[in-house]
């Protein structure tokens, strides 16, 4: 094993997330190591963006290479809800400048994210294995031991930021995972070469499947579509007791769709892929020594887009309040307190109308205004505080004013633990 190194904080994985928390607190003149299992690019789905993500991006320095890289996304087009009629709402609603987003190839745009981190000062190991957690004898994690091009490393740090997606290597080991067993689903995509694009065609498509489920279309650029069916385990455990292969089980969700349907050749076989997409929220989000931040932080349905936008977001918040920590001891539990509340809301606020939005049988009005009450945007119009709440636009002031340092909210945090600690000490009575 190598001689002890020495860092402020190691990050623990080197997807959006990852790379966020890193290439701010380097930024700030932290010592930061970055330790990411793959060689980058390498292939992950999510690849819609939201205009949520602009204000971090302008902070990283990305946006103009993110705008001569990527196709711009303008809006959603969907097909859900009682209405059988197509609707569509554009960033532009949201009353802001911020009137497109991106569709990203994720393994050039996760890579993009990483050598910006590098730029900004992280050091960066890949192909780097985190093998073990360093704790003491309080429990108060000090590092970590992984293995990279053959040798065994140990390092030490003041913080650990997990942010190994779903792998979860700290949060794991050191929280209580809350699995939403009613967001249980497994997402089978496939990319089309050729396809005919929407009357709007820079918008992704979701759309509310017959029978459960959802498709989502995503341009990726003239010549390539990101085609997706999600559908509940219980339904796709149905359908392969049936003998059914995912290629047979895509072919009939895109058969019984209205929308994307029309824009591939259902004859065109294409190869797929699957995962599961099981939405999770851990008890806590930091403990001593560490913080998590993305997928291994929380999980919910990609419905919206919202997955690396929540991730980053935290990222951006655990970043400021490390930061705090890292200059002055003393404000280590106000800033991860105050972290904690303000991302867990972020959680909590796409989560509950997420659950609503998953009624297809509702009028688009009150899909509208139930957003509209979530985001907390008091306008006449339902349509602002929808595209407020599924972009992330509003969530903008938090994100951009968030002072790690403030007590707004730890209310709140503090009677969610409560809460969960009592159903615990339920649960072990039983």
């Amino acid at each position: 094993m190598s001689e002890t190194q020495n860092y402020d904080v190691v990050v623990v994985g080197g997807g959006p997330a990852g790379s966020t928390v890193g290439a701010l607190l380097a930024k700030a003149g932290h010592r930061v190591l970055i330790l990411e299992r793959e060689r980058f690019p390498r292939y992950h789905i999510g690849e819609s963006l939201v205009t949520g993500m602009t204000p971090l991006m302008e902070e990283l320095g990305l946006v103009e290479q993110l705008d001569a890289r990527y196709r711009h996304k303008t809006g959603i087009s969907l097909r859900w809800g009682k209405d059988p009629q197509p609707w569509r709402s554009d960033f532009s609603a949201a009353g802001t400048d911020y009137d497109h987003a991106w569709h990203v190839t994720r393994s050039d745009f996760d890579e993009l994210m990483l050598d910006n981190a590098r730029k900004l000062g992280a050091e960066v190991r890949e192909e780097a294995h985190v093998t073990e957690i360093l704790q003491d004898e309080s429990g108060t994690v000090t590092g970590v031991v992984y293995t990279h091009e053959g040798r065994t490393h140990r390092v030490s740090s003041r913080y650990v930021a997990d942010a190994s997606g779903q792998s979860r290597t700290v949060s794991r080991r050191l929280t209580e995972t809350q699995w939403q067993d009613d967001l249980r689903n497994v997402a089978i995509w496939g990319y089309y070469d050729t396809y005919t694009p929407l009357e709007d065609e820079d918008d992704i498509l979701v759309e509310a499947i017959e029978g459960g489920g959802w498709m989502w279309g995503i341009p990726l650029s003239k010549s390539k579509l990101s085609l997706g069916y999600v559908l509940s385990v219980e339904k796709l455990t149905e359908a392969t007791r049936q003998g059914l292969s995912h290629q047979e089980i895509f072919a009939q969700g895109l058969e019984s769709s209205i929308m994307a349907r029309t824009m591939v050749d259902a004859g065109v076989s294409v190869p797929l892929k699957s995962a599961r997409d099981w939405s999770h929220l851990s008890d806590r989000f930091f403990g001593p020594g560490w913080v998590a931040v993305g997928d291994a932080a929380a999980f919910i349905d990609p419905l919206f887009s919202s997955g690396v936008w929540l991730g980053t977001s935290g990222a951006w918040l655990a970043a400021r309040a490390l930061d705090a920590a890292l200059s002055d001891p003393s404000n280590e539990a106000p800033a991860l307190e105050r972290f904690e509340a303000v991302y867990r809301q972020l959680f909590s606020d796409i989560l509950s109308y997420v659950r609503f939005f998953m009624e297809p049988n509702r009028l688009r009005e009150e899909y509208m205004e139930r957003a509209q009450q979530i985001a907390r945007v008091y306008t006449r119009s339902s349509r602002v505080g929808f595209m407020a709440l599924v972009s992330g636009i509003g969530a903008v002031a938090d994100l951009v004013n968030f002072d790690p340092m403030g007590v707004e909210g730890l209310q709140e945090i503090m009677v969610e633990r409560q809460k969960i600690a009592a159903e615990r000490a339920a649960a072990a009575a039983e």
